[in-house]
């Protein structure tokens, strides 16, 4: 006698689902980053830059992500970088650029690789205000 089969990608139904807490804003994660760039949270240790950064990149993607709730939904389940493309046609090809520059190098800053340095404060202050900039104009950006 075999056990009977469960259908696949279903929980078992006695688990219940967790509540989510509310995703983050953009201009909180700028308030925790600003926090982090001011030394205020000393409980990162030594990741504080690389949690800077991965913080702008999510900052970042989330601007991106209500651009396309705004005017392409069905984009939000697109990976990043075909995201990075369509929004050319959207933003324009200089805010596409910028976004797409923005987000590899917060991409590659985020990743911990034995022969980099961390980002230093002067560069994710840099980042920090590009990425701002960056959700100003992504809001802004109307139907084409």
């Amino acid at each position: 006698m075999t056990a009977p089969r469960r259908s696949r990608g279903r929980r078992p139904p006695h688990r219940a689902e967790r509540p989510r807490a509310p995703r983050p804003t953009v201009v909180e994660r700028f308030e925790v980053v600003d926090r982090l760039l001011d030394g205020e949270v000393t409980d990162a240790g030594g990741v504080w830059s690389r949690a800077t950064a991965w913080i702008l990149r999510l900052a970042l993607e989330q601007s991106v992500d209500e651009l396309w709730a705004r005017l392409a939904p069905d984009l939000l389940r697109c990976p990043m970088r075909a995201q990075l493309l369509a929004l050319r046609s959207y933003a324009g090809p200089d805010t596409a650029a910028q976004v797409a520059t923005v987000w590899a190098a917060l991409s590659r800053a985020a990743h911990h690789h034995d022969y980099e340095l961390a980002p230093g404060v002067t560069e994710l202050r840099r980042w920090r205000d590009q990425t701002a900039a960056i959700a100003v104009v992504l809001s802004k950006v109307e139907s084409r």
